[in-house]
């Protein structure tokens, strides 16, 4: 008998062996015949023990065949637990969890992966634990509670650390990057994921190397910084190919037709996302890989305008992601949806999808998704102004706080349109008296300058300003406009905001049959402001082939239409503008010299208002006076201004004028008597803030707009969800979670 069980043992060894030989390999199929034909040898002997059964289920599921790798996976846990062998049974349940992770079954993985930690800790295995704790994490991931995955991946980046384990420093790394990126701190995600690049290239993982890549452009896409992404794809792209990771190579397709679509490439959009669709299907199919290229394929079709096609792709999409429990990505096909019907004028049924995408989204702590479905709902002419204007304002603010410049200064745009036309933001309005187009200053060094441009005028040298974004640059254009040619056009286009192909044609024009798609001639902007003023904002953001152009232009005061003989004579002066350090862009290369040189022989910097607050209360009465929230002659409050004085205001001019406007549309509702607890709501608590970390700002935005919303609505919690454009469940749901619950009525408003 003592013979018998040595045999045993022997076999076992020879068995796992073997099987771990072939799963190395990844030769799967030889791996589960040997076991298969070891069971049917051994079975009244049960030489196959929970070793054996482990490598097994490995196998199977190398194979993605998970439910025969559960089956056995099962058989491994019962014989673990028989023989007492408290490592292998951790391991066990690892493998278990992995299994179901791939099944789609994420709470029942949790719960494997939560069994192994608990086993490791107990045998004092610092390695297993470590392991198990980016396992729970990855499930946290998935589940979408970010916040319980980042603190979980940083107890195990500590234990990782203590281990020395560098390969694993970085893999968390990268990790923390991405989880940082779903919460909506882009810096902290880039951060994390270029020291993810640095780690893994130094130990030689290729793969991890173009994995980070692959995500560091995905954070640099969601910044607005698009030639940076465009790099950090080509950079991982290699690296993937040679690792034949298809996986990843269907999601570096799916984030380059992302990134086409967003620069308004939406040919080659279209193109990259069907290669990236024909991968994910050949890898897993019917599989949220290949949903996510769906989506993004009708997040291009409707910006193409092709509804129909945008509304098949919704329609296979997103019960797949339904299926897995895919949050964020169910709140972004609920929001296409809502497109969708909106274009089709089905407005209930546009109303009942946008405000299930708000409250997936909202729900899943994405902010960059959350925010992108706010915009949308501004945009949708089923909504009427103010309630357009409560979504666009909630999604500034989160763009603000992201430090998302470009997105911020778009939706700053677009709240611009909604409003009627004397609602324009500051640079596109009327004075109520005095010069229509003057620039408001206290300041001693703008006064100078504005004393300068009238001389400046009689010249033909163009015009320089620069200052960061927000600080007014368009309307010292467009005052500058009124003192030397007050009666000829004003042209203004933004250099960073038209795609690099239509940027020469929108600005020099094209004769008829020049390009495909040109069916007609284009006048251009250059000609269009003969004489007038044409004003070239964020100049820095010009393609180099073009800056040699301009020069040109500006030199010979003449042009040519793209395709055409025919030389245009100009008389127009040149005001251009730029937030970027454009000195160091000619040292980098990324500006002509020539150019600079000739631009900014008169050039002026124009201050941030945190260098001028002596502005801030000018321009705040000014602003207050002009939407009618301050009557003439009347000055806001000394405590009010100095609070506005105290915060920063690093959107500067614009954002002083949006958070009023904003102000403005929620005055409209607010009881009398009311409005100055509305400006403390506003501005109070703006030096707290600062020291608040993104979410918890997100979190105080979204109660102050429920204490806002509740004011305006007299208590009543139906009247604030319409205002609030969600479900009065969700109302409820927040007021509990910021608890506020007793704020269901006017005499719990005032005391609040």
């Amino acid at each position: 008998m003592q013979n018998n069980k040595y045999i045993l043992n022997g076999l076992e060894s020879s068995l796992t062996a073997l099987l771990a030989g072939l799963i190395e390999h990844k030769d799967f199929s030889r791996a589960i015949d040997l076991y298969e034909g070891n069971r049917l040898a051994g079975e009244s002997a049960e030489s196959v023990g929970a070793r054996a059964h482990h490598l097994a289920a490995q196998a199977y599921h190398g194979a993605q065949d998970t439910a025969n790798a559960l089956k056995t996976i099962r058989l491994a846990q019962a014989s673990a637990e028989k023989e007492g062998d408290g490592l292998e049974l951790a391991e066990v349940f690892m493998t278990l969890g992995a299994i179901q992770r791939d099944r789609g079954e994420t709470r029942e993985s949790l719960r494997a992966y939560t069994d192994a930690e608990s086993i490791f800790r107990r045998n004092d295995s610092l390695d297993g634990r470590c392991r198990a704790l980016n396992m729970i994490a990855g499930a946290y991931f998935r589940e979408t509670d970010y916040r319980h995955a980042l603190s979980t991946l940083l107890e195990a980046l500590e234990m990782a650390r203590a281990l020395g384990d560098r390969a694993k420093i970085a893999f968390m790394m990268g990790n923390i990057g991405r989880i940082h990126t779903f919460l909506g701190d882009l810096a902290e995600a880039e951060r994390h994921l270029k020291t993810n690049i640095e780690l893994s290239s130094d130990l030689g993982d290729q793969l991890e190397v173009g994995r980070a890549w692959l995500s560091l452009g995905y954070v640099q896409m969601q910044k607005g910084d698009y030639d940076e992404a465009a790099s950090s794809f080509e950079a991982a792209y290699p690296l993937i190919v040679a690792a034949a990771s298809r996986r990843d190579e269907a999601i570096y397709l799916t984030y380059r037709g992302e990134l086409e679509y967003r620069i308004g490439r939406l040919v080659e959009s279209r193109s990259t996302l069907e290669r990236a669709q024909a991968v994910a299907e050949r890898v897993a199919p019917e599989s949220t890989l290949v949903a996510r290229t769906l989506r993004h394929q009708a997040e291009a079709a409707v910006k193409a305008g092709n509804v129909r096609l945008a509304h098949r792709l919704i329609a296979r999409a997103l019960p797949i992601m339904e299926r897995h429990h895919d949050r964020v990505e169910c709140g972004a096909l609920w929001k296409l949806r809502a497109v969708v019907a909106s274009a089709e004028d089905q407005v209930e049924d546009a109303k009942v999808a946008i405000n299930r995408a708000l409250d997936l989204l909202s729900e899943s702590g994405v902010r960059f998704e959350y925010a992108e479905a706010l915009v949308a709902a501004g945009q949708m002419a089923l909504f009427g102004e103010r309630q357009k204007m409560v979504y666009l304002f909630r999604a500034e603010e989160y763009y603000a706080a992201a430090g998302l410049l470009r997105r911020h200064e778009e939706i700053h745009q677009l709240i611009a349109a909604v409003g009627p036309p004397g609602n324009q933001p500051f640079g596109n309005v009327k004075r109520p008296t005095g010069s229509q187009a003057d620039y408001l200053t206290c300041s001693p060094s703008i006064e100078k300058f504005k004393t300068q441009l009238a001389a400046i005028g009689r010249s033909d040298l163009p015009v320089l300003l620069t200052g960061e974004t927000g600080v007014g640059k368009d309307q010292m254009a467009r005052y500058y406009h009124s003192l030397v040619r007050p009666n000829g056009p004003f042209v203004a286009i933004n250099c960073a905001s038209v795609p690099e192909t239509l940027l020469e044609s929108e600005l020099f024009g094209h004769a008829r049959g020049a390009f495909t798609g040109a069916d007609g001639a284009k006048l251009g902007l250059f000609a269009a402001a003969n004489g007038g003023v044409l004003f070239l904002d964020e100049i820095g953001d010009m393609p180099l082939a073009l800056q040699a152009k301009l020069l040109g232009v500006i030199e010979r005061r003449r042009m040519i239409p793209l395709g055409s003989l025919q030389e245009v004579v100009l008389d127009v002066k040149l005001v251009a503008a730029t937030n970027q350090d454009l000195q160091a862009q000619v040292e980098c290369g990324a500006f002509r010299r020539d150019l600079f040189y000739r631009l900014s022989g008169i050039s002026f910097h124009l201050p941030t208002l945190r260098e001028r607050k002596e502005d801030i209360p000018l321009l705040a009465t000014y602003f207050l006076r002009r939407r009618g929230l301050l009557e003439d002659g009347v000055e806001i409050p000394s405590d009010f201004a100095r609070s506005l004085m105290a915060y920063d205001w690093p959107g500067n001019i614009r954002e002083l004028d949006n958070r009023i406007h904003r102000l403005e549309v929620m005055a409209q509702f607010v009881h009398s008597g009311d409005l100055v607890g509305a400006f403390a709501s506003m501005f109070a608590d703006q030096k707290e803030a600062a020291t608040a970390n993104l979410f918890e700002q997100v979190e105080e935005f979204e109660r102050k707009l429920l204490v806002e919303a509740l004011r305006a609505a007299g208590g009543n919690k139906s009247a604030a969800a319409r205002l609030l454009g969600v479900h009065e469940a969700t109302v409820r749901t927040k007021l509990k979670r910021y608890g506020l619950e007793a704020m269901g009525g006017a005499p719990a408003l005032e005391a609040s």
